[in-house]
């Protein structure tokens, strides 16, 4: 990357030249130099950090940037990001706009723009259901990255494939290669996403003591490298799981800190999940009145999350819960 900052040396300029600031010996000037590549390192550290809507805008302008330099290469990362962050944002169709853009410019001869593409490209089809079109694209990304050594981004694609792959066998393999490649780069920020992947994959295969294990993997990992939500999820997932081995007393342990953890930062999603999970631990337990009301609690949250247009199956499954007790 290039350095942020421009450091002039003094320049001895004849005694006609007037209107010069005399600078003292040994001062420095400093400048702010926003570059492309300086733009679009900070746009990634605001994604890293869940900041989508500021990333949004300065990857923006690292697009801009780039295109003053003529920095075909930063100009296609960037806007491939854009493209990501409105799907992200839930601006799908204008996120898709500029990703023809993009396709019309990233060339597999530019290993940084053409992989960020693909990545970006990918995730579309993965959005679109077209599963099948996006193992596609993950692969031939996993297989570039490999053949140019850009581990970070193979370890991406690997994350990517887990998540698209048909057979839970298959997405266990993908999560397991996934890690070994992070490991063997030193990319621990990857392992807390990956760890979670092959969690998911055993919750859902019913397969909750192993799933446990990976979710407490993925916990230690998103605990060193990720933000405070990342952090938020990877305890709860931990207390979920509790609940579904029937350990209610040890999942309300970590349940209940969640809970109050989420209240604090106002996260809908996570208070209704809390609550969810602490009911059913409660009716577990034979408390079904407050297990009930837990379970009433949840349904506001989903409703102010947005589940009865977002996430139907939760909303559906939360209502028929709730119908199947007040009998």
């Amino acid at each position: 990357m290039k350095a942020a900052v421009t450091v002039l040396m003094l320049i001895l300029l004849p005694p006609v030249v007037v209107g010069i600031d005399v600078i003292q010996k040994g001062e420095q000037v400093i400048i702010d130099e926003q570059t492309a590549d300086s733009l679009l390192s900070r746009a990634d550290e605001l994604f890293q950090t869940r900041e989508y809507q500021k990333a949004l805008e300065l990857y923006g302008e690292a697009a801009e940037s780039a295109r003053k330099e003529f920095n075909r290469s930063v100009e296609v990362e960037a806007m491939a990001q854009v493209a990501r962050m409105n799907l992200v944002l839930g601006n799908k169709e204008e996120g898709r706009s500029v990703l023809t853009s993009v396709g019309e410019k990233a060339v597999d001869s530019d290993p940084m723009g053409w992989t960020r593409y693909l990545g970006v490209r990918g995730r579309f089809e993965w959005q679109d259901d077209d599963l099948k079109t996006a193992r596609g694209t993950f692969d031939e990304m996993y297989e570039y990255c490999t053949a140019n050594a850009l581990w970070g981004r193979a370890v991406d694609a690997a994350h990517m494939i887990a998540i698209v792959a048909e057979t839970p066998e298959e997405q266990i393999e993908w999560s397991q290669r996934g890690i070994e490649a992070a490991e063997a780069a030193e990319q621990e920020n990857w392992l807390g996403p990956l760890w979670n992947n092959m969690a998911i994959t055993y919750f859902d295969m019913k397969k909750y003591d192993t799933a446990l294990t990976c979710f407490e993997k993925a916990r230690e990992y998103h605990w060193r490298h990720s933000g405070e939500v990342a952090k938020l999820f990877a305890d709860y997932h931990v207390g979920m799981t509790h609940r579904y081995l029937g350990n209610y007393e040890e999942s309300g342990r970590w349940l209940r800190p969640v809970l109050a953890w989420a209240e604090r930062i106002e996260n809908h999603s996570a208070i209704g999940q809390a609550c969810e999970d602490l009911g059913e631990a409660a009716i577990g337990q034979g408390h079904k009145a407050e297990g009930l009301k837990l379970l009433k609690r949840a349904r506001d949250e989903y409703k102010i999350e947005g589940y009865d247009k977002s996430w139907t199956e939760i909303w559906d499954g939360i209502n028929k819960r709730i119908a199947e007790l007040q009998k």
